[in-house]
């Protein structure tokens, strides 16, 4: 009995040791049928850091607008040839034709002939007329180089009191033909003056809305004035008991500048961007040497009919001058209203 005790226990120790081998063989099994995915998402069923890749599809693309001619016309600027009187190097376009009025008393017209030659014409209450030719030749995108002429004279006068002055000039302009900044030099001539004078020009115009631009130029020039005149000196006579007058004659050359400025504001049509109304102010600043002499002149004196003689310091020649007004252009372009090139 206690034998066959032995052997059963042995036995049931067997069975258990096979039933656990067949039980890791057939797990062996399943795991092997699994793919690398699933073994890893058995190796380790709570791992919350993996995240599945998705991928999402392409973004549509939002396809360019074509501008319509009309589109394109709305969104030209058709004053840039002009700031406010001062021209840019910018040419007008051939067939168009452009009206201005400045302040009333300046009435212009502006013609395209050609696609880089303009010619203007105009007449200022109540003197004077001009002719301004004008040839563009753009160098490269918002490089424009320019060279034209100012040529006025006085119309309704006398042959003996005909005044005339020619000006012949560069222009050199940086930028768009919305924002934009121009430099000019050029030589004067005038019947008032002896010579040639240099005269300089710093224009600008700047896009704050398609319809609203700040405009502005200056003109500067620094000549040298011939002056003729004459004043009377009082000195004894020969009996040094009286004073009598001797006209002194003054020939002199007085150094003299100007300075002609205009800032405005340009309000474009809406509707209308061919048509332009501008308002702002101009200034023009004179400033320069005077003739001072030494002379005895009379003056009264204190008692009634009585004069006295006094030696004084005294000036004559052009006056300094300053004047400051307000200033409002019109502008209306006609023409060629198709060109979308530029």
């Amino acid at each position: 009995m206690e034998l066959s005790r032995k052997i059963m226990k042995k036995l049931k120790w067997i069975f258990v040791l096979q039933l656990a081998a067949l039980s890791l063989s057939s797990q062996a099994q399943v795991n092997q049928s699994t793919t690398p995915d699933e073994e890893e998402e058995i190796a380790s069923p709570k791992d919350s850091t993996r995240r599945k890749i998705v991928k999402l599809p392409p973004l549509p693309t939002i396809p360019k607008k074509v501008l319509s001619a009309q589109d394109s016309i709305a969104q030209m600027n058709h004053h840039s040839s002009r700031y406010i009187f001062a021209p840019s190097a910018y040419p007008i376009n051939k067939g168009s034709l452009y009206y201005q009025n400045y302040d009333l008393l300046l009435n212009d017209i502006q013609v395209g002939i050609t696609d880089n030659f303009g010619m203007g014409i105009g007449y200022a209450f109540p003197l004077f007329m001009y002719v301004t030719p004008k040839y563009s030749m753009p160098l490269r995108k918002n490089h424009t180089l320019a060279v034209g002429d100012i040529a006025a004279f006085s119309v309704f006068t006398k042959a003996s009191n005909t005044m005339w002055l020619n000006t012949l000039y560069g222009m050199y302009t940086l930028g768009s033909t919305k924002n934009n900044i121009s430099l000019g030099l050029g030589v004067l001539q005038s019947s008032d003056l002896d010579g040639n004078h240099a005269v300089t020009n710093l224009s600008g115009m700047y896009s704050i809305t398609p319809n609203f631009y700040f405009v502005g130029e200056a003109w500067f020039n620094n000549r040298v004035r011939h002056f003729t005149a004459s004043y009377s000196d009082y000195i004894y006579d020969a009996t040094k008991m009286d004073y009598v007058a001797k006209n002194i004659a003054v020939d002199a050359n007085l150094h003299r500048s100007t300075l002609f400025t205009s800032l405005q504001f340009r309000i474009i049509g809406h509707n209308q961007r061919t048509t332009a109304w501008s308002f702002g102010v101009s200034s023009y600043w004179e400033h320069g040497d005077q003739y001072a002499y030494n002379a005895t002149v009379p003056v009264r004196d204190k008692i009634p009919g009585q004069v006295v003689y006094e030696n004084q310091s005294l000036v004559m020649g052009p006056t300094n001058k300053f004047y400051f007004i307000p200033s409002f252009t019109y502008v209306k372009k006609i023409g060629d209203m198709n060109d979308v090139s530029r």
